[in-house]
């Protein structure tokens, strides 16, 4: 029998999502709930939170949200790639944003891909289905495959 050289994905064990809408935060725990129901979730509703979580814990993704109170889904992406602990996270930014500016800028700042909000929760499940069957090994060459031309595009 021969030995596979492929790399198996590291395992998605635990996600943190930063996001101030409760009724986004329940949406997403739904859906990933019925993706995968032994990933575990946890929430924060402001950047503030976020970045102190941070100092303790080390998830194994982290969805970010652009418009949160106290700190931006921006300014917390300069924070957490400024942390050599936190070079390897994926972070996704969750957005409900379509501007190509606001993508373009999130990739620029650290962002590892950039997640549109579904409108539609059949929508929900099959991105965050095969947002999860991405190979999250190295971060970087997700980000890279959403690069063309120079510019990034968004996860769908």
């Amino acid at each position: 029998m021969l030995a596979s050289n492929k790399v198996l994905s590291k395992p998605i064990n635990n996600i943190l999502l930063a996001e101030d809408d409760i009724d986004d935060q329940n949406i997403f725990q739904l859906a990933l709930q019925e993706v995968d129901s032994k990933i575990d979730i946890q929430f924060v509703s402001n950047g503030k939170e976020l970045l102190q979580l941070l100092s303790t814990k080390n998830p194994d993704m982290l969805f970010l949200d652009l418009e949160m109170p106290y700190k931006n889904g921006l300014e917390c992406l300069v924070e957490i790639r400024s942390n050599k602990n936190f070079e390897d996270l994926p972070v996704i930014v969750f957005s409900s944003t379509t501007k190509p500016s606001n993508v373009q800028t999130a990739y620029e700042m650290g962002a590892n891909l950039f997640f549109i909000k579904p409108a539609v929760y059949s929508e929900y499940l099959s991105s965050i289905k095969a947002l999860l069957k991405l190979d999250w090994n190295n971060p970087s060459e997700v980000k890279e495959q959403y690069c063309i031309n120079g510019r990034y595009t968004a996860f769908n």
